[in-house]
């Protein structure tokens, strides 16, 4: 199209004169051309010029076309790369992997163990695994604390689940922690996976940002949350001052810090899990995911009308804009 528009510039270029060059403001030589029939241009100058300007013509679209076809390459690498993310081909450890429902469904049995975070489903597993029919326990194992006859159990060199507390045909531990103060899934992480055979375990994801805001805008005056190791009674303070494996002291002051520390907690738990082939399975749901009742029916055989969001904060505090990085 480029080259039949500047042909076409020869029959008007027959019909002019050339006046005199003028320096435009890209420092370039334009031509202006004045109407003067008496006046004619020399043949040969005009084809001189036509060559000229469709060289820098051609020049101008063929850098053109080579800059359009490395942004289209670059498009095309992250569509590829965005389509693997969708598809599971790769992974993520702040997203969960595609799990194998149909091909382990048979093989998924209690006890049903959550390895995720607090504020990250937990209440919501157990009220799922309730309503199916499975007697399950969350935070609080009888009139113990589960994470606490866990921790003991593992120190006295015993299973985790030994103790009479916590081994009460249990169908479902939808936490096992007593919060980050006894956060016993990330301490005692091998114990736990080795210690209980058969079990299935579940790890729960959800939007790093929005985990941190809730951490940071829950609370409670309940007598029975440790307040007494930290200054600042939120949950994302307690964390940080807890000392926990792979969250030292002063550490998990912004999304970042957490996006990382449950990054590598992530990666611990898949390979601690892949060691029992066959003894365990590991679940993984995003529990913002609008599909995820349907994920959780297709893996546990619970209808999917039993799953709902519970223990939501209706805070209406902000967090300051430094530590949502």
């Amino acid at each position: 199209v480029q080259v039949g528009n500047n042909l076409g510039v020869l029959t008007s270029l027959s019909r002019y004169k050339m006046s005199k060059p003028q320096q435009n403001r890209n420092g370039l030589m334009s031509v202006k051309f004045a109407a003067n029939a008496k006046a004619k241009l020399p043949m040969s100058l005009v084809v001189i010029f036509l060559m000229l300007f469709l060289l820098r013509s051609s020049e101008q679209n063929i850098q053109i076309f080579n800059d359009n076809a490395v942004v289209a390459v670059a498009v095309a690498e992250k569509v590829v790369e965005s389509k693997d993310d969708i598809e599971g081909e790769s992974e993520s450890c702040l997203r969960p992997r595609r799990n194998r429902n149909v091909e382990v469904k048979s093989l998924l049995r209690p006890p049903f163990i959550n390895l995720g975070m607090p504020k990250m489903g937990s209440t919501s597993l157990h009220s799922y695994f309730d309503c199916g029919g499975y007697k399950s326990i969350h935070w609080k194992c009888g009139k113990r604390y589960c994470g606490e006859c866990i921790e003991d159990a593992i120190q006295a060199g015993s299973s985790p689940l030994s103790t009479s507390k916590c081994t009460k045909n249990f169908g479902s531990y939808a936490q096992i922690d007593r919060g980050p103060e006894h956060l016993v899934q990330v301490n005692y992480l091998n114990e736990i996976v080795r210690g209980v055979p058969n079990a299935t375990f579940i790890l729960t994801f959800r939007n790093m940002t929005k985990w941190y805001m809730s951490m940071s805008n829950w609370w409670s005056d309940s007598k029975e949350v440790p307040f007494k190791s930290t200054k600042d009674n939120t949950m994302r303070g307690r964390f940080e001052v807890a000392n926990i494996t792979g969250l030292p002291v002063g550490v998990g002051r912004n999304v970042s810090e957490f996006s990382h520390f449950y990054c590598e907690y992530v990666k611990r738990v898949r390979k601690e899990v892949a060691k029992y082939p066959g003894r365990h399975e590991l679940i993984e749901i995003d529990i913002e995911d609008p599909t995820v009742g349907r994920q959780m029916e297709e893996a546990f055989g619970v209808k999917r009308t039993c799953w709902g969001h519970s223990n939501t904060g209706n805070h209406n505090d902000t967090v300051p804009a430094d530590e949502l990085q």
